[in-house]
């Protein structure tokens, strides 16, 4: 069973005292997450030395096997017999192993499974450690407005849950994994988090009739011929897991509440993929932040050889690539889902994104689905009396020349999604003479002067330039009166 909230606060101050933490690990190691293989030797480097510090590194953060002895020397004895006796620490001829990696996130702990459970029984349903792309990609993506209730479905270690319990009033965690569940309630209870309840089950199914504010989802997404990894592969026929959690949402959100959800789906030749999305969704305005596609064959390379273990097979390549032609996929896109369920006609609006999330961005979603919200509720008479000014985050560049005779201008958001465009002089000019003081009629009417234009002419195609600029954050509403 689970260490009681008392033995597990005992190994939080423990941790806490020998400087393992983000900022303490960053600093001394370079990282404070596992490493990857070609990082490993460099971080054994630095916590070489044998110190109850690099101890701690070495067993919850390396994996590494130590002498039993030198282990008993270094860490307190009731400390190691809490630690037998829960399985977080094992012991094998004479040395000693974490059966769990601890991986610092902010100011928060999370215990996961090690990463030597791979090549063991228990891989097909290995828990995933807080530090892997997909779990932070999204974290740093959901919205943190605070809400009565929140639902983290697919919680894995709980990293998205106990995120969410800053800003909610409860959160409910629910994964098909028991593993996982019994993770997440470790972890909230390693962080002195008490308005967590974990259930176990598939889909919606632990929370019957619930709804909720928000929901988060960063579900088994991962499309190919078989279900190895729980954590990872879809249990259905292509995308439909995700399609399915989609359509089955809007039952399960209070009046404009969120679901964010990671995602990949398939393009099927002689089908337009927003179509298959739109497919998926009802009751909900969506704006979606759409990755750049894959290839089927770029995306068989990269997951048939995906987080694998020596007892388990993810299958032949000539397999996935097999499946991929058998239902005509020309595609894989992956991206983010933001639904707001809403009563009335709703809108679709997709936002590509150029680069990685590395930092907070829940504010630029929120800001994101608002634009939209502005643009569909203005007719052109409302757009030509509102006001604009841009974006304080916008930065622009000139290109180089290559090919063209006239170079354009190179625009990005830098609002934690790097939402980007390019545009040509005259466009830029226009977006210039935007400076909250200005309606748009009148920075039209003073466009139209400076290009010696007729501003009717001119009106239909720069309010539908408008449009796209205010959808894609660089310009803002203005109060001004």
């Amino acid at each position: 069973g689970l260490p009681t909230p008392t033995e597990v606060h005992r190994l939080r101050d423990f941790l806490d005292s020998h400087a393992y933490s983000t900022e303490l690990l960053v600093a001394r190691l370079g990282q404070a997450r596992p490493p990857n293989p070609e990082e490993a030797q460099h971080v054994f480097d630095n916590a070489s030395e044998i110190t109850t510090e690099n101890l701690l590194v070495r067993l919850f953060l390396l994996g590494s096997a130590i002498d039993e002895e030198v282990t008993r020397e270094f860490l307190p004895e009731s400390l190691i017999e809490l630690c037998l006796a829960h399985g977080l620490l094992g012991v094998a001829n004479g040395r000693m192993r974490a059966q769990i990696v601890i991986v610092p996130v902010d100011e928060l702990l999370f215990a996961s499974d090690a990463f030597h459970i791979l090549g063991g029984d228990a891989a097909a349903g290995f828990v995933l450690p807080a530090s892997t792309h997909s779990a932070n990609f999204l974290r740093f993506l959901t919205m943190r407005s605070p809400v009565e209730s929140a639902l983290d479905l697919g919680c894995g270690c709980g990293i998205q849950a106990l995120f969410a319990a800053r800003h909610a009033d409860r959160v409910i965690a629910t994964d098909i994994s028991e593993e996982a569940v019994r993770y997440t309630e470790f972890n909230a209870r390693l962080n002195g988090i008490g308005n967590v309840e974990c259930r176990i089950g598939n889909l919606f199914e632990p929370v019957g009739i619930e709804r909720f504010d928000l929901i988060i989802s960063n579900p088994p997404f991962v499309i190919g011929p078989g279900q190895i990894f729980e954590y990872r592969d879809n249990a259905l026929e292509l995308d439909e897991f995700c399609g399915a959690l989609v359509r089955d949402a809007p039952e399960h959100l209070n009046a404009g509440g969120h679901l964010q959800m990671l995602c990949e789906w398939v393009e099927i030749e002689g089908q337009a993929w927003p179509d298959r999305l739109a497919e998926w969704i009802r009751g909900c305005d969506a704006w979606i932040l759409h990755s750049t596609p894959i290839t089927p064959g770029d995306y068989v390379q990269r997951r048939s050889g995906d987080i694998s273990g020596e007892s388990v097979s993810t299958g032949s390549v000539d397999d996935w690539q097999a499946y991929f032609e058998q239902h005509a996929v020309t595609a894989v896109h992956p991206g983010v889902l933001n639904l707001r369920r809403r009563d009335g006609e709703t809108w679709l609006h997709i936002q590509n994104l150029s680069a990685d999330v590395t930092r907070p961005a829940g504010e630029a979603i929120a800001a994101g689905i608002a634009a939209v919200d502005f643009i569909e509720a203005c007719d052109d008479e409302s757009m030509l009396q509102a006001y604009f000014k841009l974006a304080d985050a916008l930065a622009a560049a000139e290109m180089k020349e290559d090919d063209t005779e006239t170079p354009g201008i190179y625009l990005r958001l830098d609002n934690g999604l790097s939402t980007d465009a390019e545009i040509d002089a005259a466009v830029a000019a226009f977006l210039n003479l935007f400076d909250g003081k200005r309606s748009v009629i009148a920075c039209i009417e003073e466009f139209a002067k400076a290009t010696d234009a007729d501003k009717d002419k001119l009106s239909g195609d720069l309010l539908s330039i408008l449009r796209v600029m205010v959808s894609s954050g660089f310009l803002v509403p203005d109060d001004f009166e």
